[in-house]
């Protein structure tokens, strides 16, 4: 897959500049921003022989990494608790989901001192949290970058003839409001369909599925939402 590495809302640029730099250590250079902090010399002092990475970068909007992205992976340093929290995705495994597959991939840091908003954990694919030592698990953003980095480098090498296309970010959030409409012409509790949905949104993550499978899925759902209407 393409790997995109998407900083929002980043304080200080010269954690902009060490992540080009990075991304150029392990060979990636494809960096966006979303509503970044003015970047100057110290940026790219910090980039050092990465001002290209720097320089290339661009501006967008969360949406528009909504509409561009096969797969959206979000980076966290603290994992939360409740009924709705998302197992991270192992970290090892990475590589080999992007060996495998064609498209996009947009992975996000957050703010330096808040991380990424729960509003943006929770419209993300998958979750990453690299393993650290719980008495001080919270990363600096460049230095979780590079471990990252790291374990995906290499990627681009691999021939895209043995990958697969995935479905868009975009076709799985369609799917799973079609789930959801089923679950309420089968009037499944209310209280329950949120847990559900989540789950279901965790499996759509690691199910990798491709565009034919997203239509069959959804012309199944059609058929049950046709099925319950005629027998009505």
């Amino acid at each position: 897959m393409d790997v995109r590495i998407v900083i929002v809302n980043p304080i200080y640029e010269g954690n902009i500049g060490s992540i080009a730099r990075v991304m150029k250590n392990f060979g990636f250079n494809d960096l966006i921003l979303i509503n970044p902090c003015q970047i100057g010399k110290f940026a790219r002092a910090m980039a050092s022989h990465a001002v290209d990475v720097l320089e290339s970068a661009k501006i967008e909007t969360f949406d528009d990494i909504l509409k561009n992205s096969e797969l959206i992976i979000g980076t966290t340093g603290i994992m939360g608790t409740g009924s709705y929290t998302r197992n991270p995705y192992p970290l090892a495994k990475l590589n080999e989901k992007f060996n495998n597959n064609i498209g996009v991939a947009s992975i996000l840091f957050g703010q330096e001192d808040q991380g990424l908003p729960n509003k943006i954990l929770n419209k993300c694919d998958m979750i990453l949290n690299i393993a650290t030592n719980p008495t001080y698990p919270v990363m600096n953003i460049s230095h979780a970058a590079a471990v990252i980095l790291y374990n995906i480098s290499g990627l681009t090498t691999k021939s895209l003839s043995e990958k697969m296309e995935l479905a868009s970010h975009e076709d799985l959030m369609r799917l799973l409001d079609h789930i959801s409409d089923v679950l309420k012409d089968i009037e499944f509790p209310p209280h329950k369909r949120r847990r559900v949905l989540c789950n279901l949104k965790r499996i759509c993550g690691k199910s990798e599925l491709t565009p034919k499978e997203v239509t069959m899925l959804r012309g199944i759902l059609s058929r049950i939402q046709m099925s319950i209407k005629n027998n009505h």
